[in-house]
C-alpha cells in the first residue's frame, strides 16, 4: 500500500511514535499584579558597621556646570596670599592644587567685579626663589593661560590677607582692566639666536676672498678687519629675521643678549590663532642658514609686555628672581 504524505496544516506528532498529537492551547495571559505602596519604596540601606564612620563619596561634576564652591577657613582668609596673576572673566574659577608648596597649594579666585585675582595660601610673607618654587609659579601660570588671558605677576608677590587682595583689585582696577583688554587673546613667544663666531668668520673668508689675510698684513690687523665684518654680517642677519617676523606679532621686545654666543634675545606678543603661522615662519628662517642656532619657546604668559605698578610699597620687597624657563 502506498504511503500518504503528512498534511501540511497538521502539527508534527510529539512523544512516542504512534501517539496522537496534542492540541496546542493558547498561552494564558498572566494576571496583572498590583503593587502596594510598601513594595514601591526603595530598599532601606543596611546600617553602617560598628567602628566605622560614614564613607565620604566624591561625585563627578557634569560638564558645563560650575564646580562646587570650596569653603575656606578664617585662618586661610586672614593669612598671607600668594598672587599668581589677574584675569578678566565671569563665573566661578577654581584651579585646584597647582600652587606652591608640597603638597601643592589650592589655587582659587578672589573676585572684585570683572577682575579676578588667582591666589593660594602662602606659608609666609616672603617666598624664597628656590627652583621648586619658581617652577611651581611657572606651572600654575601655564595652566591658567590655557583658557584665559592672563596678566602675570612677578614671582614672590605676597599680600597679607584676602582683604588686601580685594583692596589691590579695587585700587588698580583701571590699569589692570586696560592692560587685560590690550592683552586679550595674546601670548608671548620667545626666540633666541646663537652662533659660533669662529665658524661664521671662516665661512665668510671662504665666500669672500677680500676678507682673507693680505700679503704683509699683520695678523692683529686681519683679525680686527675680519671681526668687524662678522659683526656687521650678524647684525644684518638678525635685523632681517626681526623684519620677517614683525608682521605676525602685535608687539616685539628685544633684550640684551646673554653670553658671547647669543646674537638675538627677543620676545613677541602674538595672537593665539597666529602661533602656528609664527612658528612656521621661524622654521623657514632657520632652514635658510646653518650659521645660526635657534631656540624658540612658548607660549608663555606675556611677562615682557606688562608694566603695571600694583602699589605694594607697604608689603615686604619680594626677592629678586628670574623667570624659570
Amino acid at each position: 500500500m502506498p504511503r500518504t504524505s503528512r498534511p501540511p496544516n497538521k502539527s508534527k506528532a510529539s512523544g512516542r511514535r504512534g501517539a496522537p498529537a496534542r492540541k496546542s492551547t493558547p498561552a494564558r495571559k498572566a494576571p496583572r499584579r498590583t503593587t502596594s505602596a510598601e513594595e514601591t519604596r526603595p530598599p532601606t540601606p543596611p546600617p553602617p558597621r560598628e567602628g566605622r564612620g560614614k564613607r565620604n563619596t566624591v561625585k563627578n561634576t557634569p560638564k558645563g556646570k560650575p564646580r562646587a564652591r570650596i569653603t575656606r577657613t578664617p585662618e586661610e582668609l586672614a593669612g598671607p596670599h600668594y598672587l599668581y596673576g589677574v584675569v578678566r572673566t565671569e563665573g566661578p574659577l577654581d584651579f585646584g592644587p597647582i600652587g606652591l608648596g608640597m603638597p601643592p597649594a589650592h589655587v582659587h579666585a578672589v573676585r572684585e567685579g570683572a577682575l579676578v585675582a588667582l591666589v593660594s595660601s602662602a606659608p609666609a610673607r616672603v617666598v624664597d626663589p628656590t627652583r621648586a618654587n619658581l617652577l611651581a609659579h611657572q606651572r600654575a601660570a601655564e595652566v591658567m593661560l590655557r583658557e584665559h588671558t592672563l596678566l602675570p605677576v612677578a614671582f614672590g608677590t605676597v599680600l597679607g590677607s584676602e582683604a588686601e587682595v580685594r583692596r589691590l583689585l579695587r585700587s588698580a582696577q583701571d590699569a589692570l582692566t586696560r592692560t587685560l583688554v590690550a592683552l586679550e587673546g595674546k601670548v608671548e613667544l620667545g626666540l633666541k639666536v646663537l652662533y659660533h663666531r669662529e665658524h661664521l668668520a671662516r665661512r665668510m673668508e671662504f665666500e669672500d676672498a677680500g676678507l682673507r689675510r693680505r700679503e704683509n698684513e699683520l695678523e692683529t690687523e686681519h683679525e680686527r678687519r675680519l671681526g668687524q665684518a662678522v659683526e656687521l654680517r650678524a647684525s644684518l642677519d638678525m635685523a632681517a629675521m626681526l623684519e620677517g617676523l614683525h608682521p605676525l606679532a602685535s608687539a616685539t621686545r628685544t633684550d640684551a643678549p646673554v653670553g658671547e654666543r647669543m646674537l638675538l634675545n627677543a620676545a613677541f606678543l602674538v595672537a593665539r590663532d597666529a602661533v602656528p603661522d609664527f612658528e612656521a615662519r621661524v622654521r623657514m628662517l632657520a632652514a635658510r642658514s646653518d650659521l645660526y642656532a635657534f631656540r624658540f619657546t612658548g607660549p608663555w604668559a606675556p611677562y615682557s609686555f606688562v608694566d603695571v605698578r600694583l602699589g605694594l610699597d607697604d608689603s615686604p620687597e619680594p626677592p629678586d628672581s628670574r623667570r624659570a624657563r
